[in-house]
């Protein structure tokens, strides 16, 4: 492009239509009016040579303006220092590491006397090599002198993947609003380590009396009255969290020589995953310091019994469970999902729309779809649901019941009913559908309970497993599960194809794999099955596929030219079926998952001549 103005009279935007070819033309074009250099239009030339140093120098520039200028919206950031400065303007910090949980069982032996216990928080096993820790403190009360299972224990705790440290002391300054920096590194790569998100502790001495308080987190500074013992935790653009106090009008204020004790925990990252019954056999360890003893003696109440290690052998723990997987830091674009729900709930719980916004931020290494409903919507769909398949009774149901018992205290109409599905493993090799366990969903309405409405219950539920396979039912018949084996997917190719049979079945296994990705899955997921035939179609070597069904004899007794699928009720598939070639969108309580015992065997490549 070229402006004809002589004076460079330029439009207000013009830089930003700038680039270095249209920066020369200018350049050459001022210099040729100025009538005093002559061989600037040649190109090879040493001022040609010079104008192009500068042009593209410029070309450089603008560029980084313009980077810089987009980095500072929120529409256009793309580096996480970037959003993670502007979300902090609405008072948004994004979610950390989150590490691996395991769920566990408890049983007390006779020898543990009848009483009251408490495992100190931090107390940890060591599992493969890893360690998991409390990050609480955790009550439990024994009733009898005999055996016996400690459910309340179980049910209200996890363990978390990884190991607490103490962070070097800090002294405080004085300040209102006093921000008080966590910085820890590794010692080899020197980046931030994987600190549990969750898992800050923080601890003051006060300078006046050397009495020690323990400062609780909270999720806003500016929401605490002036005798709140509370900090606020942030983590900024370089990985590092910021600790937030008050000024004695919000949050009560650190004195100038306050002494600051913190506590946080190491995670091994992936490396800390366990498998089923990895506690089993292992002892408890007790976590003690110099430091730790004397804040003990001071935050505890006198006549606490706590759990030790010599009477701690009485006490067995053992996982049915495999630890679930961690999530990282968010995103950029998570980041950019979840603020701006953030902003306009400010940090309440009202709607729907916010609890599901809380446990998507909050749990993404626990749960891997989630959707809460009003009382309304869980009668008219979910409790329907049930009538419509035929049970007298759907609050009989042995998930719903279980549920309803021990989460709703209440039949008040403002239920928010919470369908949440577990991380990764939905389902076993087996077909058999996992759930959260019942200290998975107490951590989770536990944690709502401080920012929902006062007359607000949260009731987890599982999710309704629906399993999808490929099926087709014989010519007046109808579908039934234990007639799979007897449907086949007949996929051709022609007899001079150079593909291979094998490779071309591992194709078309990936795309059914794929499609019900425990990565990407969903609850009330739509089943695009027209898109998974197109896939199938455009494999190399395909060149038409049969849905082929046969009768006890291995005789041929129906085909359709389209891909046919069974769509079921894990639990209930004797009368919830059905046999479809149409994309399914499931309701938002159901769960989409493959039911592939056989499938990888009824994948028949057939070659035919063209």
């Amino acid at each position: 492009m070229a402006f004809a103005d002589t004076d460079f009279t330029l439009p207000r935007d013009a830089y930003a239509t700038f680039d270095a070819l249209t920066l020369k033309k200018l350049i050459k074009q001022r210099l040729t009016q100025g009538g005093i250099f002559t061989d600037q239009d040649f190109e090879g030339s040493n001022i040609s040579s010079i104008i192009d140093i500068i042009a593209f120098s410029y070309h450089l520039s603008i560029f980084y303006l313009n980077q810089t200028a987009s980095e500072a919206l929120f529409d256009e950031a793309t580096l996480f220092e970037n959003i993670n400065r502007v979300t902090k303007l609405i008072g948004y910090s994004p979610t950390g590491y989150k590490t691996s949980v395991l769920s566990f069982n408890a049983e007390a032996g006779e020898l543990l006397p009848a009483n009251i216990y408490t495992i100190k928080r931090f107390s940890y096993f060591t599992v493969n090599g890893v360690d998991f820790s409390f990050i609480k403190d955790a009550t439990f009360s024994k009733t009898t002198d005999f055996n016996e299972t400690l459910t309340t224990l179980s049910d209200q705790n996890l363990l978390y993947q990884g190991k607490y440290f103490e962070h070097p002391t800090q002294v405080a300054i004085g300040e209102d609003y006093e921000i008080v920096s966590l910085i820890v590194k590794d010692t080899v790569n020197k980046e931030p380590i994987n600190i549990e998100h969750d898992s800050i502790n923080v601890f003051v001495q006060k300078f006046n009396d050397n009495k020690y308080i323990e400062f609780v987190e909270v999720d806003s500074i500016f929401t605490q009255d002036s005798s709140t013992y509370a900090f606020e935790k942030r983590l900024n653009e370089n990985g590092f969290y910021e600790l937030k106090f008050g000024n004695n009008v919000n949050g009560v204020k650190l004195a100038a020589g306050d002494r600051l004790f913190v506590y946080y925990l190491k995670s091994d990252g992936t490396k800390g995953v366990v498998a089923a019954n990895a506690l089993n056999g292992n002892n408890i360890n007790i976590f003690t310091s110099n430091q730790f003893e004397k804040i003990s003696s001071s935050i505890y109440e006198a006549g606490s019994i706590f759990l030790t290690p010599s009477i701690a052998t009485n006490v067995r723990f053992t996982n049915d469970y495999g630890s679930t997987s961690p999530s990282e830091i968010e995103t950029v674009e998570q980041i950019k999902e979840n603020s701006p729900k953030t902003f306009f709930a400010q940090n309440r719980l009202v709607t729907v729309g916010d609890i599901d916004n809380f446990i998507n931020k909050n749990y993404s290494n626990i749960i891997s779809s989630s959707r809460a409903v009003n009382n309304t919507s869980y009668i008219d769909n979910v409790i329907k649901y049930y009538y419509d398949i035929g049970l007298d009774a759907p609050n009989n149901d042995p998930r719903i019941l279980f549920n309803q018992v021990k989460f709703a205290s209440t039949s008040q109409l403002n239920t928010v009913h919470a369908f949440l599905v577990p991380k990764l493993r939905t389902v076993d090799s087996n077909n058999i559908p996992f759930f959260l366990t019942s200290s998975q969903k107490s951590e989770v309405v536990n944690s709502m309970a401080e920012s929902k409405m006062a007359n607000m219950e949260i009731v987890p539920h599982d999710p309704v497993y629906n399993a999808i396979t490929v099926g087709l039912e014989p010519t007046g018949g109808t579908a039934a599960v234990s007639d799979i084996d007897k449907t086949f997917l007949v996929v051709r190719r022609a007899v001079n194809e150079r593909f291979s049979a094998t490779k071309i079945k591992e194709n078309v296994n990936n795309v059914f794999k794929n499609a019900f990705n425990v990565e990407t899955a969903t609850l009330g997921q739509t089943i695009n099955l027209s898109d998974m035939t197109g896939q199938i179609l455009n494999i190399p070597g395909v060149e038409s596929i049969i849905t082929r069904r046969i009768n006890d004899k291995n005789e041929i007794i129906r085909e359709v030219p389209f891909l046919n699928v069974y769509s079921f009720n894990l639990i209930y598939s004797d009368v919830d079926i059905a046999s479809t070639s149409s994309n399914i969108t499931l309701p938002y309580f159901k769960y989409p998952f493959l039911y592939n015992t056989t499938l990888a065997e009824r994948i028949i490549i057939e070659t035919v001549d063209s």
